[in-house]
């Protein structure tokens, strides 16, 4: 399957092009990744480590996401992300649980990424935050979809939480040839 080229700093791994089932208003979803040199508490790494994130679309497939996410990137923003989504002219960021727990994502955090939704090609888009736990069934109730998709929140942890195992969402060690070692 050939995928899109969203942009020129993360690849597409997986691209669903239109709406796949009934949940929320026609969504669907892509899968990212791009390299991070922070650990999933925010501590900054020595060797790069793999990012993979989910984009959530809705019915019309908004892809000025794409230039907020460059710029979250860009400014070192997006490495606690694990999905991330517009919606009514919201942008909804569902943060690692073990970011958002380590308190590396606070009120600076949040100021710093809604200021980058203060012009998305002449809109200002709001940000909404969430939290997503990788632990299946939200026995605790630590996910929080906020406004990512519009559905019961049981619906939605339950998809979101099905494309993290089928893809695991998330920051992840990755190996590096020794010629590249640092």
């Amino acid at each position: 399957m050939i995928t899109p080229t969203y942009s020129t700093l993360f690849a597409c791994l997986y691209d669903q092009a239109e709406p796949v089932g009934l949940i929320g208003r026609g969504t669907h979803y892509s899968v990212m990744r791009t390299t991070q040199w922070r650990d999933d508490m925010g501590s900054a790494t020595d060797h790069p480590k793999i990012h993979d994130f989910a984009v959530i679309w809705d019915e019309d497939h908004d892809d000025r996401v794409i230039a907020v996410i460059d710029r979250l990137h860009l400014s070192g923003l997006l490495w606690p992300v694990v999905f991330i989504g517009e919606r009514k002219g919201s942008l909804s960021l569902l943060i690692s649980e073990t970011a958002d727990m380590s308190g590396a994502v606070d009120d600076s955090y949040k100021d710093r990424v809604q200021s980058m939704c203060n012009d998305v090609n002449g809109d200002v888009w709001h940000c909404d935050f969430g939290r997503f736990d990788r632990s299946l069934g939200n026995i605790d109730n630590r996910t929080f979809p906020g406004g990512l998709i519009n559905d019961c929140d049981d619906k939605v942890i339950a998809y979101l939480q099905g494309v993290s195992v089928v893809w695991r969402l998330g920051i992840q060690n990755c190996s590096v040839p020794s010629i590249y070692s640092i």
